[in-house]
C-alpha cells in the first residue's frame, strides 16, 4: 500500500522558506469521508503568518482511508518537512486531529512500513482540535443536515456520507462514529484490536509528542471528554500536554473566527510551541 502513495499529492505547501526552520503541518477533519477546507488551508495560512513553513496534508479519504494508508501518507508528509526543517509540527481537527495523534502514537510502526528511521517520520510536537482519541467514541448521531458543519458545504448529502445514514423517529440522522470507522478500519464493527488501532490514547507512549489540544463543552458531535482522554494518556506516560476547553462553541470551528472565546485557540497554540521549541533548543 505504502508503495503507491504519492508525497506530492499529498503535501500541500503553504509556504517554503528556507531560512525558516520550523513547519507545521496541517491535516483538516472530514471523518475520512472528506477534507474540510475551512481547516486546512486557512489554518496553514495563519501559522505562516507568524513565520512557519506550513502545509497541507490531503490524506486519502472514502475507501483511500483505510489504514494505514492516510497514517502512512503523514508519515511521509513529516518526514520530507524533516529534510527541510529543524522542527516539525502536526495539526489536526476531529478526523484529522486522530490521524495527527495516530502518527504521534504509531510512528515506529509506520516507519518499519516505510523502510525509514522513526526520528525521520515522528512529529515534535501535535495541535490538535476537537478529535476523536479513543474509540468507541459515544459519539451522538446528528441531523442530517450536520453534514454542511464536517464538509464545509451546504448542498445535499453527498454519496461518501451516506453510509452514515440512520433512519429514526426523529427523523434522518448521521452517525459520524460509524462513518469513520467504515472508512478508517473497512467496516462499522471492527475488531477490539481494530479499536484499539485507532485509538491513540490507549497508545501513548513516553516517547510520544507533547500535545496542545482544544476542544468545546458545547461540542454535540464529538465529547468533549475525548480530549481529556488523551491528554490523561499523555500525562501519565509524563509528555507534556496543554488541554483547553472552552465553554462556547460547537464541533467543526476551524479558526474558530465568529467564536469571541475560543477564538483565542491559534495564538495560544503559536505561544505554546515556540515554549516547546526553546526549551527543545
Amino acid at each position: 500500500m505504502h508503495g503507491k502513495v504519492s508525497i506530492q499529492t499529498v503535501r500541500k505547501t503553504i509556504r517554503q522558506d528556507p531560512n525558516t526552520q520550523k513547519e507545521i503541518i496541517v491535516c483538516p477533519g472530514g471523518a475520512y469521508a472528506t477534507l474540510s477546507a475551512f481547516e486546512g488551508e486557512p489554518v496553514a495560512r495563519f501559522f505562516a503568518g507568524r513565520g512557519w513553513n506550513a502545509s497541507v496534508c490531503e490524506y486519502g479519504i472514502e475507501e483511500k482511508a483505510r489504514m494505514p494508508g492516510p497514517l502512512l501518507q503523514l508519515a511521509l508528509a513529516v518526514a520530507q518537512a524533516r529534510r527541510e526543517n529543524d522542527f516539525v509540527a502536526v495539526c489536526g481537527f476531529s478526523a484529522g486531529a486522530n490521524l495527527a495523534a495516530l502518527l504521534c502514537t504509531r510512528y515506529e510502526e509506520a516507519s518499519r512500513l516505510l523502510d525509514t528511521k522513526p526520528e525521520a517520520v515522528r512529529p515534535d510536537a501535535a495541535v490538535l482540535g476537537y478529535g476523536v482519541y479513543r474509540f468507541p467514541a459515544g459519539m451522538v448521531p446528528q441531523p442530517a443536515e450536520k453534514f454542511g458543519q464536517v464538509s464545509g458545504q451546504s448542498d445535499r448529502l453527498p454519496k461518501c456520507f451516506r453510509p452514515a445514514l440512520r433512519q429514526t423517529a426523529q427523523g434522518d440522522r448521521l452517525d459520524f462514529e460509524a462513518l469513520m470507522l467504515e472508512y478508517a478500519a473497512g467496516r462499522q464493527d471492527p475488531s477490539a484490536d481494530e479499536w484499539r488501532s485507532l485509538s491513540p490514547a490507549e497508545l501513548a507512549g513516553p516517547e510520544t509528542p507533547p500535545a496542545f489540544l482544544w476542544t468545546t463543552r458545547e461540542d454535540t458531535m464529538v465529547p468533549p471528554e475525548q480530549s481529556l482522554f488523551y491528554a490523561r494518556a499523555l500525562w501519565a506516560q509524563g509528555v507534556p500536554a496543554a488541554l483547553h476547553l472552552f465553554s462556547r462553541g460547537d464541533h467543526g470551528e476551524g479558526l474558530a473566527e465568529q467564536n469571541p472565546e475560543s477564538h483565542f485557540w491559534p495564538e495560544m497554540a503559536h505561544s505554546w510551541l515556540l515554549a516547546l521549541i526553546g526549551t527543545e533548543s
